[in-house]
């Protein structure tokens, strides 16, 4: 059986990730289960070998917990869960240090869209939705202070430059992969390769997008920030409309 982790920063498409895996036939991806708030399984997953009796028993032994996780995929090639960053260091530190534990590690591109995102998520308390049904309406709309963009953007920088230092010191391969590309079904295939699984299998999502590709629509002091973000880059993706 193959084991991996999706590692990546909050608002980068990782629900997307865990469905699109899921809903391969012989991958078990769970999402958050050492989040802070529950222990939040693959949609489809019925087993009761995650149960807890509270979160406190999870984080005593969170590492046991772990072993745990793993057994949940003994009857699939390939079994792993998504770790975000603020989540349990010690599940970090042993995935990332077990050279047979494969690393997706998921970024976003747009940076300004991640910020936002989670700024919204924040303000609705919805992390992860799964019907437009349930989809809070109408989405908010938010002021974004500049320099807690700019701190934004330093900090996930920083997560992703000692995770990928902290790999390549131990010369680990990695499959690195953003937001925008998790539709591409050539990206995708090659994912599954990575996971030593069938490639010729076409994913399917079951979240649900939550905010609108245009920050116009979203942000109320956008004009002001298009004229006074410090760099080209940052102004562009302020202004990119696309997926």
């Amino acid at each position: 059986m193959t084991r991996f982790v999706i590692l990546a920063v909050p608002r980068t498409g990782s629900n997307l990730l865990c469905t699109l895996l899921n809903s391969h036939p012989q991958i078990l991806c769970h999402h958050e289960v050492f989040n802070p708030q529950g222990v939040f399984t693959a949609l489809d997953y019925r087993g009761q070998a995650l149960t807890v009796e509270s979160l406190q028993q999870r984080d005593d032994d969170p590492l046991g917990f772990l072993d745990r996780v793993w057994q949940t995929g003994s009857g699939d090639a390939s079994v792993g869960f998504k770790w975000t960053r603020g989540q349990n260091l010690e599940v970090l530190k042993k995935v990332v240090g077990e050279t047979d534990v494969k690393k997706i590690v998921l970024r976003r591109r747009n940076r300004v869209k991640t910020f936002v995102s989670e700024k919204i998520a924040q303000q609705t308390q919805q992390w992860e939705v799964y019907s437009p049904l349930e989809l809070t309406m109408p989405r908010p709309v938010i002021h974004v202070d500049e320099g807690e963009l700019l701190e934004h953007i330093a900090g996930n920088q920083d997560f992703y430059d000692q995770l990928l230092a902290d790999l390549a010191r131990d010369d680990q391969p990695y499959f690195q992969v953003d937001y925008e590309s998790l539709q591409d079904h050539r990206e995708t295939a090659r994912l599954l390769e990575f996971l030593d699984v069938p490639r010729d299998v076409l994913l399917t999502a079951a979240s649900v997008k939550q905010n609108s590709t245009d920050l116009r629509d979203t942000i109320d002091n956008f004009f002001e920030l298009v004229s006074t973000l410090p760099d080209e880059a940052l102004r562009s993706e302020l202004q990119d409309r696309g997926w």
